[in-house]
């Protein structure tokens, strides 16, 4: 079979596919949009004043692109799976689906790969690293300036072949370097732990085993959700091209489950990098808790208002009728 001969792009996707593709993406939007607004509220207003980080800037980063993947690419995908479930036209412009999803899931897995390799660098160095807001700033730059460049040959290749050169390249790419930095961070915790034991007390040893724990299960657990998702699509890129005996119901299932595994882990990432960091959960309860605050006294006032008008409109009625 010739590479991508047959994709059945002639051929509608079933109903059922539709539905459910355009009802996945309705949800994680819903999951992605509030959960990826509230970190960016968070790191820009920073109330404990201790979010100021290069990982956090680029955990930031991270955000963004899963927000504008919330915001633009997911909706985009419910619109045109929704209109392919009634029959009706698609969307005319279907490069703008798919240049927004290339855009920022690019920009997406390489702020993964940064975070993996800050992180890495951070923990094997020998002397306390710093990384200048600069510095990480121009990081970020970077990867919205690469993805933005690479995602136009989209325009030149066509959809499959591009989505074949992604998966082998951003993909791989980056699967070998979280792999790579966590094994190596697994590597420098165990030898700071071994180190210790000659030379740490029992309490001291016993928090320093905990920490590896804690750490080795959140490394473990970002490094399986990559693959679940990311390595996943991959795998669905192969087989829709190289697949010669798949019938065209299932090419559609693998076409659209290839876009929304993606789109899945832009989903999950807030609860890998930020959700369950002890630093992000006091921001955000005193972000809500605040905002909390500042409702319920509005409310307060506007009621103490309303009684003291209507006081006042009432001594002002008694008067008159007693004149």
């Amino acid at each position: 079979m010739l590479f991508g001969s047959d994709l059945c792009e002639d051929k509608r996707a079933p109903f059922e596919l539709s539905v459910t593709t355009a009802t996945i993406a309705a949800i994680l939007c819903v999951i992605t949009v509030p959960g990826n607004i509230l970190i960016c509220w968070a790191i820009v207003k920073d109330p404990n004043k201790e979010l100021r980080s290069s990982f956090n800037y680029l955990v930031l980063n991270l955000a963004i692109a899963d927000l504008i993947t919330g915001m633009i690419t997911e909706p985009s995908f419910v619109v045109f799976h929704a209109r392919e479930a009634m029959q009706y036209e698609v969307m005319n412009r279907v490069e703008i689906v798919h240049i927004a999803y290339f855009i920022t899931c690019t920009a997406s897995v390489l702020s993964i790969a940064a975070l993996a390799t800050e992180r890495y660098l951070t923990v094997t160095s020998t002397y306390r690293r710093t990384c200048s807001r600069s510095r990480t700033i121009a990081t970020s730059i970077g990867i919205w300036i690469f993805s933005i460049a690479v995602s136009f040959i989209y325009f030149a290749t066509g959809f499959y072949t591009f989505v074949f050169v992604f998966a082998n390249t951003t993909v791989i790419a980056t699967f070998i370097i979280i792999t790579f930095a966590y094994i190596r961070i697994y590597q420098s915790l165990h030898a700071h732990v071994e180190h210790g034991e000659t030379t740490c007390s029992d309490r001291m040893m016993e928090q320093r085993l905990k920490y590896e724990k804690k750490a080795t299960r959140s490394f473990l657990f970002v490094l399986f959700v990559f693959i679940c998702c990311n390595v996943s699509s991959c795998v669905m890129v192969y087989v829709i091209l190289l697949c010669d005996v798949c019938s065209c119901d299932v090419i559609h299932w693998l076409r659209d489950f290839q876009f929304v595994m993606a789109l899945v882990n832009c989903a999950a990432n807030q609860f890998l990098y930020a959700w369950r960091m002890p630093t992000f959960k006091r921001a955000f309860k005193l972000l809500l808790t605040a905002k909390r605050g500042r409702v319920e006294n509005g409310q307060l006032s506007s009621i103490t208002d309303r009684s003291g008008t209507e006081s006042v409109s009432g001594e002002h009625k008694v008067k008159s009728s007693a004149v």
